[in-house]
């Protein structure tokens, strides 16, 4: 039961983050934006810890994809792996 309570937490960033990163993007007729957008989040929590430093493996490879393939919606998938990242450091810090 407790568990359940838990899945507000886990949820609204995803939720928030996307909806954000969706309103940043130049062209919304791109396919499948949303699943884009919900990966680079997941990708943009990706972190190894070194004691108590995060090291942003994530980041290092969402940038490398943004850049290196297509070049559309750039700012909107940058905005969603930041906040992924940013989300998935204060979780770790304060939240459990």
């Amino acid at each position: 039961m407790n568990s359940l309570l838990y899945f507000p937490i886990y949820i609204f960033p995803i939720i928030g983050v996307v909806a954000v990163g969706f309103f940043f993007s130049e062209n919304r007729k791109e396919e499948a934006l949303f699943l884009k957008l919900v990966g680079f989040f997941f990708l943009g929590t990706l972190i190894f810890w070194y004691s108590f430093f995060p090291i942003a493996v994530g980041l290092a490879v969402g940038f490398y994809l943004i850049h290196r393939f297509r070049k559309v919606n750039v700012k909107a998938k940058r905005i969603v792996l930041i906040c992924g990242f940013i989300v998935a450091v204060i979780s770790e810090w304060i939240v459990f």
